[in-house]
């Protein structure tokens, strides 16, 4: 779903290589096992169930920056991951600098915003949304949502 060129740019903090980690092997395929076992910390996470709703989450440190990593499954019924929200606290900005022009060279510029949430951002990739929105100074929420994406063409 995502890569990372670590030959360019500034050297990344311990919690954006994790957040990388994250977008790089993400699949909407993926179940609650896969999670656990794809991604570290998650192998003892307890799942969250709530109105058939389930969410696995993990809260970790790095070097004082925090990050909160939520994986949504919609029913039980089909229990694959359909979005990720992760929660990036005591960011600095060449951290967010690095993510977004990452993204931005593999996505390309981002969408307007039409969420009228001031500091948003949103790429539309393949199957899905990326949204990073600015919440607060040295906070960021990355939102990856699994959707059906309309080529431009079709809009019209």
């Amino acid at each position: 779903m995502f890569w990372l060129d670590k030959k360019q740019g500034p050297e990344p903090t311990p919690a954006i290589v994790h957040l990388f980690d994250v977008l790089r092997n993400l699949s909407w395929e993926m179940s609650e096992e896969d999670i656990k076992s794809t991604f570290s910390g998650f192998d003892k996470s307890t799942p969250t169930r709530l109105n058939k709703k389930t969410t696995l989450n993990r809260k970790e440190n790095f070097e004082g920056q925090e990050i909160y990593t939520t994986f949504s499954f919609p029913n039980d019924r089909e229990p694959k991951v359909n979005k990720v929200l992760i929660k990036l606290s005591r960011i600095n900005k060449k951290d967010i600098d690095l993510l977004f022009s990452t993204v931005c060279k593999q996505y390309g510029q981002p969408d307007q915003n039409d969420s009228g949430f001031e500091g948003s951002v949103k790429w539309a990739t393949e199957p899905g949304m990326l949204i990073l929105e600015n919440t607060a100074p040295e906070e960021y929420i990355l939102t990856i949502k699994e959707e059906d994406i309309k080529a431009p063409e079709e809009l019209n």
